[in-house]
C-alpha cells in the first residue's frame, strides 16, 4: 500500500508497550480462532493453504512496518515562550534519535508465517498448551512485528489460526477493524486475502482523512490546560475527593495473582452466553451493560478460585479495564486505548450484593472518566501510569500494581463467519501480561456468545481453566440470585463433514428401518 510518509512517530502508549516488553512479561497480544474445514476439503488442504497464503504479498499497514531510530534536530535554546530573551549568538543544534515505524517495500511472508501440527487426540487441551508456548517466545524487532501461527490435527475435521501481534501496533479495535476485510457472512465466497495482503485503500480512505485531522493539532496553551485538568483530577483522586467509589490507583491488595512472573504461560477458555447476560443486566435496578455483568461473573470466579486456595483477600481485587478511544491522527499503526479501575466486590460472599457492588464500581469510575476531555484523560491517564512504567524493567516491577488484573472487552462480529468457505466455530484473545500481573482475562463477542480467554502465567496463578469453569459456573449462580429462569440453549447446528467422508462401515439392509427407529427414541429421551 502506497503512502505518502515512509516513517510514522510513536505516541506515549506506544513508547510504553515498547519499553515494558520483558522476557518474562512480553506485550504482544494474540488471538486464536477456530474453524470447521471446508466442504470437500483433503488431508492436504492445511499444506495447500499454508502454501497459498506464503505466496499473498504484504501490502497492509503496519505489517510491513518495522522498528527504526531517525535522528532529529533540537533546538533547544528556540524552543519555549522565552526564546527571545536568551542571547545570541544561540547553541548549534544538536540531534536527538527518536523512535518510527518505517515502511519497508518488501517483506518475506515466509519469514512470519508457520504450520503446526497438534499431537493426537487434537482437543482443546493440547491446542491450549502449543497457543501458551507459542505466545511466550517475543517478536524479532528487526523484522515486522507479527506472526500468524496455522494449525492442524484438532478434531472434528477443524483447524485454528493463532495470530500474534506487537501491542506498541495494534490495540483491540484496531485488530478487529482489519480482520472484517479477511471474512465474508457468505459460505460461498472464494477468494478473500489473509490480513496482511488486503488493499486497505480500496476499502476506506484512512490516510487522507487521518493527514487532515493530525493537522488540527492542540496549540501549546490547550496542552498546558489539558495537563493542568489531569493534575487536578489526580490531585482529587488521591485525596477522595472525585466522588464516592473512584478507586485510587495503586490501591490494589496483595494476592497470589501478583508477583515476579516466569515467561510460562497457560490459555484457559469458556463461552459465555449474551442472551442470559443481558437477561441479568435487564433484571439490576437501573439496568447493567453486558461488561458490568461480565466484570461481576469474573469476581465470583476470581473470589471462588481463591477460596479453594485458602489465598482470599480481605480487601476487593482491583481490575483494570481498558477502553476503546478515538484516534485523532489516523495513524496506521499504534494505540488509542484508555481505562478504568473497577472493584471486583471479592470480598463479598452473597451474590447479588457482589453484583450491584461492582455495577456502582464501575459507574463511578466511568464517570471520572466521562469528566474529563480526551487530551486531559490521555494525560491523566500517562500520570498514573508513570510509576508503573519506571520500575516496569527493574527487579520492583511486581511490587507497582495499579490494578491486580485486565480484564478486556474487544468487539467481535455478530454474524456468522466464513474464511474461504471454512466456518469460524470460536474466537479467543491471548492478551499480555503487564509485569507482577500473572493473570489477564478478555472476552469478544462472536454471535450470540462471549469467548473468554484467561491468560495466566501458571507460577502463580495454576489452572486458569478452573477459572473459566468457575466463571460458567456463576453466571448460573447470579441467575438464581436474581430470579432469573436461565434462557434454553440452543442447539448447536452440526457441523458439516469437511474432510473426505469416509465410507460406512457396512450398507444399511433390512434392519435400517428398526436402526431408524431406535435412535429416534434415544434422541428424543
Amino acid at each position: 500500500m502506497k503512502s505518502e510518509n515512509t516513517t510514522q512517530r510513536l505516541n506515549a502508549q506506544d513508547e510504553y508497550f515498547l519499553d515494558a516488553d520483558t522476557p518474562t512479561a512480553p506485550t504482544h497480544v494474540g488471538g486464536l480462532e477456530i474453524y470447521e474445514l471446508p466442504p470437500g476439503a483433503g488431508r492436504d488442504f492445511m499444506q495447500k493453504y499454508y502454501a497459498q497464503i506464503k505466496r499473498q504479498p504484504v501490502r497492509a499497514e503496519p505489517f510491513n512496518y518495522v522498528l527504526s531510530t531517525l535522528a532529529e534536530e533540537e533546538d533547544t535554546e528556540s524552543q519555549g515562550l522565552l526564546a527571545w530573551m536568551r542571547p545570541s549568538p544561540r547553541r548549534k543544534k544538536k540531534d536527538k534519535a527518536v523512535r518510527v515505524w518505517k515502511r519497508l517495500e518488501h517483506v518475506n511472508p515466509e519469514e512470519h508465517i508457520y504450520l503446526h501440527a497438534l499431537p493426537y487426540p487434537g482437543g482443546q487441551r493440547e491446542l491450549g498448551e502449543l497457543v501458551a508456548r507459542l505466545h511466550v517466545n517475543r517478536l524479532d524487532r528487526s523484522r515486522p512485528l507479527w506472526e500468524m501461527h496455522l494449525i492442524e490435527g484438532l478434531e472434528g475435521g477443524r483447524y485454528a489460526v493463532y495470530m500474534k501481534l506487537h501491542h506498541s501496533q495494534f490495540d483491540g479495535k484496531r485488530g478487529v477493524s482489519l480482520a472484517q476485510y479477511t471474512r465474508s457472512t457468505k459460505p460461498s465466497v472464494r477468494g478473500l486475502l489473509p490480513i496482511w495482503a488486503v488493499d486497505l485503500s480500496k476499502h476506506h480512505e484512512r490516510a487522507a482523512g487521518g493527514r487532515r485531522a493530525a493537522a488540527a493539532e492542540a496549540g501549546r496553551l490547550e496542552q498546558l490546560a489539558a495537563w493542568g485538568k489531569a493534575l487536578s483530577k489526580m490531585r482529587a483522586v488521591r485525596r477522595h475527593d472525585a466522588g464516592p467509589g473512584v478507586i485510587v490507583p495503586y490501591t490494589a491488595p496483595a494476592s497470589i495473582l501478583n508477583g515476579p512472573l516466569t515467561p510460562r504461560r497457560r490459555l484457559g477458555t469458556v463461552s459465555l452466553s449474551i442472551p442470559r447476560i443481558r437477561a441479568l443486566g435487564a433484571a439490576v435496578e437501573g439496568g447493567a451493560t453486558v461488561n458490568e455483568i461480565v466484570l461481576a461473573v469474573c469476581g465470583g470466579a476470581l473470589r471462588r478460585y481463591l477460596k479453594d486456595r485458602d489465598a482470599l483477600p480481605r480487601e476487593p481485587l482491583i481490575a483494570a479495564c481498558p477502553v476503546a478511544l478515538t484516534r485523532k491522527d489516523g495513524a496506521a499503526a499504534g494505540n488509542a486505548v484508555g481505562q478504568i479501575l473497577v472493584s471486583l466486590e471479592t470480598h463479598v460472599g452473597h451474590p447479588t450484593q457482589r453484583l450491584r457492588g461492582v455495577v456502582a464500581s464501575s459507574r463511578a469510575n466511568k464517570a471520572l472518566m466521562q469528566s474529563l476531555d480526551q487530551d486531559a484523560y490521555f494525560n491523566y491517564l500517562n500520570l498514573t501510569m508513570m510509576p508503573q512504567a519506571l520500575v516496569a524493567k527493574t527487579r520492583y516491577g511486581h511490587k507497582v500494581l495499579n490494578a491486580n488484573l485486565v480484564i478486556s472487552n474487544v468487539p467481535g462480529p455478530r454474524e456468522t463467519q466464513y474464511v474461504n468457505g471454512a466456518r469460524m466455530e470460536a474466537m479467543y484473545a491471548a492478551s499480555l501480561l503487564l509485569p507482577g500481573q500473572a493473570l489477564n482475562i478478555t472476552v469478544s463477542n462472536f454471535g450470540d456468545n462471549l469467548d473468554v480467554g484467561i491468560l495466566a502465567c501458571p507460577d502463580l496463578c495454576p489452572s486458569p481453566q478452573r477459572i473459566a469453569v468457575h466463571a460458567g459456573e456463576e453466571l448460573a449462580i447470579l441467575e438464581q440470585a436474581m430470579g432469573i429462569e436461565p434462557a434454553p440453549a440452543k442447539r448447536k447446528v452440526p457441523s458439516r463433514k469437511a474432510a473426505t467422508p469416509r465410507a460406512p462401515r457396512n450398507k444399511p439392509k433390512v434392519k435400517a428401518k428398526p436402526a431408524k427407529k431406535a435412535r429416534a427414541k434415544t434422541s428424543s429421551s
